[in-house]
């Protein structure tokens, strides 16, 4: 496949705040630590020498453990975290059924992508992909579905609550009876796991096993163990509502939005089929709706001795990604990099380590006939990316048969009234607003002549329309990027070196949009 790359900037699909980030504008500055260039590693390596040797051995006995039931895993790599100059890139994203939305995999695409360009810059160092399942988020309808040929398949599981990871398989093999030729790695994660977070590390571990990728569950209590101060912390004095707040008024003092806020305690209290929010009490902590309840003496029995119990939210889960992990840099879609760019001041109250915050990988793919369209055309890429109407109006002009044009008598209109009001003058001047009002009739009446012309002519040419239509509906169906819609399964594994394509030019550091259009 041949790649075309368009810069944000240009494809018009990305937000202010995001865009003035990658530039390094300089009211964002204060929100980040690191540039986001490939020079900025130098100083992220030296400042995360820091992550103790028994941290590693933390990490490692616990992702020997998480990978026990899969033979191939990359333990190899695995056992690279025990040594000092090993370091990680981290991509995170919720467990959707069969991958899910495109974007999921291009976001490990994009990790594997860095680790090399790292790897390459410092030789005597080691870099390991990171794919951190958020195997703890108790949202089931985000996950539940997926599109496929036009097709929307739901997973209907008897009973969807707590987090998604534990879930079992229940129900899965509806999905897998209904869609015809489905690849062997699915069949095998959804009939021969026993929930949802092992068949998504197989499913992961297949696709991306040769290029070094390495799954991490934090739903484990020997990784929950680094984190008890920080739950302590956040449960007495609500550290992190007092810095996300400050930060937050600031960007919204830019003129930007932001993504996320925070709580007075952003923690969950975790157990099968349960996954509730805290907060605090007269007496102590509750769960929201008083379902559990603790005293300040229990809870702290609580973090004590079951610190696996307690599940950050989306503020704090990249502060513990932080905390495990020897990680330079986090890699997120524009929503991601903003809430990242909360958190700073955060990181800092808790002594945790900001990364360098980056930006996914991002592509679309035009295969097939579609890319035989395209190439007929003639239209360059980011000119289909503008919206429908524009594309319409584009082609109307530029038909040479169907000329919808009345700028010159538009003119000669303006020129009659211009010679009538001058010789109404000669009369009288009280004529003046009379002739004024009536040449304002009459130009409303011929552009509303005008708005027909133009909506007849797209009517005659409806065919040429439809023809630049049906390529941009490829890329935007339904007006949304076509990676958070369509499935992997659309061009995987007809393409068998798809995901080898992707590694290959999904460069987080490019800051552009991706399209790949088939040979």
């Amino acid at each position: 496949m041949n790649t075309y790359k368009i810069p944000f900037e240009t494809a018009g699909l990305y937000g202010k705040m995001f865009l003035d980030y990658l530039s390094e504008k300089e009211e964002i500055k204060p929100l980040y630590q690191y540039s986001p260039q490939l020079s900025s590693f130098d100083q992220i390596i030296e400042n995360r020498s820091d992550f103790t040797d028994a941290s590693r051995q933390r990490l490692v006995q616990s992702l020997h453990d998480q990978y026990s039931k899969i033979e191939d895993y990359p333990s190899a790599q695995v056992d690279l975290l025990l040594d000092k100059n090993t370091y990680t890139i981290i991509t995170g994203h919720q467990l959707n059924i069969f991958t899910g939305p495109l974007f999921f995999v291009y976001k490990i695409a994009a990790t594997i992508n860095l680790c090399k360009q790292l790897k390459e810059k410092y030789p005597d160092k080691n870099f390991i992909p990171v794919y951190w399942m958020a195997t703890e988020d108790h949202d089931f309808e985000e996950i539940a579905s997926f599109q496929l040929g036009g097709r929307k398949y739901t997973w209907e599981h008897p009973n969807p609550s707590g987090p998604v990871g534990r879930l079992s398989l229940e129900g899965m093999d509806q999905i897998l009876d209904r869609i015809k030729d489905m690849p062997e790695l699915f069949v095998k994660a959804y009939t021969e796991s026993e929930n949802l977070t092992e068949a998504t590390r197989k499913i992961v571990n297949t696709l991306f096993k040769e290029f070094g990728l390495v799954c991490v569950d934090a739903d484990h209590k020997a990784l929950k163990e680094p984190f008890k101060e920080i739950i302590k912390k956040e449960l007495y004095e609500s550290v992190s509502f007092e810095k996300v707040s400050k930060t937050n008024a600031l960007i919204e003092s830019q003129g930007y939005k932001t993504q996320i806020f925070a709580r007075e305690i952003n923690l969950f209290f975790m157990e099968d089929g349960v996954r509730l929010r805290l907060e605090k009490t007269a007496e102590g902590f509750q769960t929201v709706g008083g379902e559990f309840s603790w005293t300040s003496e229990e809870m702290d029995v609580l973090v004590e001795e079951s610190p696996e119990k307690f599940s950050p939210n989306v503020v704090l889960r990249p502060v513990l990604q932080e905390v495990l992990l020897p990680n330079l840099a986090y890699l997120g879609g524009p929503a991601e990099v903003i809430y990242w760019l909360q958190l700073k001041e955060a990181f800092e109250a808790y002594n945790v380590q900001y990364p360098m915050v980056l930006p996914r990988g991002f592509c679309l793919v035009l295969d097939g006939h579609f890319s035989e369209k395209w190439r007929k055309s003639g239209w360059p890429l980011e000119e289909l990316l503008q919206p429908k109407r524009a594309i319409e109006e584009q082609i109307l002009d530029g038909n040479e048969d169907v000329d919808t044009d009345i700028t010159a008598e538009l003119a000669k209109i303006e020129l009659a009234y211009s010679e009538i009001l001058t010789k109404a003058n000669a009369i009288t001047p009280n004529l003046k607003k009379h002739v004024d009002a009536e040449r304002t009739r009459m130009l409303k009446r011929v552009e509303h002549t005008q708005s027909k012309l133009r909506k007849e002519g797209k009517r005659k040419i409806q065919d040429d329309i439809e023809r630049v239509l049906c390529i941009r509906e490829c890329l935007l169906p339904n007006n949304a990027p076509q990676e958070r819609i369509v499935n992997l399964m659309e061009f995987w594994p007809k393409n068998v070196n798809f995901i080898h394509e992707l590694i290959g030019e999904l460069d987080p550091l490019s800051f552009s949009l991706n399209v790949m259009v088939g040979d």
